[in-house]
């Protein structure tokens, strides 16, 4: 009977053990995060190499003695692990972070090409390899791997997310657009805008004006430009005529 009542302990025990461990196991497990996308091959720029299962591993660096090398490395295949994230969820949490610090908020999806060197923004979804718009029809805009092509590029995301920043919601009416004088020139964000009498005013944001001032004008300071109160920018308008927060006789014409 002794034996019989240790017998049932080790197989209670036994069980305990094979369901934690299980428990253990699908805790580790990562599913997909989108479900929109699924990558035909590593991403790119990426290295591909088999592991001890079968998986097909993404390595963004070296491989040593059939390791990865790097810490960005995720499974092409496979649901992955919290060790070893599956590509989809690895490349969407990434390119999300991107997303919100780079992109502008018509076009939130950030996408990248390293094999090309190209990097950007669209408003949709991406294609297969996440390299770039799903269609050709989607609106995008670039990030260019300098700061004088940011500047100076009508389709970069800086000019188009600034141009987006620009709050003129309290106005009657308001345009905004983006301008180029010459080429290889900084881009100038032009905006539009009416109060409640049906005035309108046209000014130049302070930080696209002050791109410009620096390439046209590098002595623009030593001179008393004063882009925090001159009739040029267009937050001074804006402060003055709509909002009501300075007062005309402060602006610097």
């Amino acid at each position: 009977m002794l034996e019989l009542s240790f017998l049932l302990i080790g197989i209670i025990i036994l069980f305990l053990i094979v369901y934690y461990v299980n428990q253990s196991a699908e805790s580790n497990t990562v599913e997909h995060f989108d479900q929109n996308h699924y990558l035909e091959s590593c991403p790119s720029g990426y290295k591909s190499f088999y592991d001890h299962s079968g998986d097909i591993i993404c390595c963004d660096g070296e491989i040593v003695a059939n390791k990865c090398i790097s810490e960005r490395r995720c499974a092409l295949n496979g649901k992955g692990s919290t060790d070893m994230p599956n590509c989809i969820s690895f490349l969407t949490e990434e390119y999300k972070e991107h997303g919100k610090k780079q992109c502008p908020s018509t076009m939130t999806s950030y996408f990248e090409d390293r094999g090309k060197k190209i990097k950007g923004c669209t408003n949709g979804l991406l294609n297969a390899t996440m390299t770039g718009p799903l269609a050709t029809t989607q609106a995008k805009c670039m990030i260019y791997d300098s700061w004088d092509k940011n500047m100076n590029s009508l389709d970069s995301c800086l000019n188009q997310k600034e141009l987006n920043e620009f709050d003129c919601s309290a106005a009657s009416s308001c345009s905004k657009s983006l301008n180029q004088t010459s080429t290889n020139k900084p881009v100038l964000i032009k905006v539009t805008f009416s109060d409640t009498n049906g005035a309108s005013y046209t000014g130049t944001t302070r930080k696209s004006l002050e791109r410009s001032l620096n390439v046209t004008n590098p002595r623009w300071k030593e001179q008393g430009i004063d882009l925090s109160r001159n009739i040029q920018v267009a937050e001074v308008l804006y402060a003055v005529y709509i909002l009501k927060t300075m007062d005309r006789r402060d602006i610097q014409l």
